[in-house]
């Protein structure tokens, strides 16, 4: 974290957080808006969509992708999918702005054939 994404030091504890008319005093409150903003910027952001993943020979994979509003190159992303996927190895990237490509992998193996269901996307700032 540089400084600039750095809070500022928490307000002397000698400093009142209430003031004598009831509201929080200003290093306080603009120590908690900072506090707040970061908080903000950890909330993942997500996207779903429903998919039906086509028939994988042993080997072959499909890839598919989730849209997901905030998204950025260089993110974080994970996917999960509603159903069982034993033998499918799943991997999830930001391929484009506000747009989670995922990976339908088959390693089981033999030929798999997934019923469709939900697919979900998360993003990490």
């Amino acid at each position: 974290m540089s400084t600039s994404d750095s809070l500022r030091p928490i307000p002397h504890p000698s400093a009142r957080l209430v003031g004598a008319d009831g509201t929080i005093t200003k290093p306080w409150y603009d120590w908690l808006n900072q506090l707040a903003e970061k908080l903000a910027e950890l909330t993942p952001l997500e996207g779903a969509a429903t998919y039906d993943p086509p028939s994988l020979a042993d080997g072959a994979g499909t890839t598919t992708t989730v849209t997901v509003p905030g998204a950025a190159l260089g993110d974080f992303a994970t996917a999960a999918f509603s159903l069982p996927t034993a033998g499918i190895t799943i991997t999830a990237w930001v391929s484009a702005q506000n747009i989670v490509s995922v990976r339908f992998q088959n390693e089981s193996g033999g030929p798999l054939d997934i019923a469709g269901g939900r697919l979900a996307a998360r993003v990490q700032k």
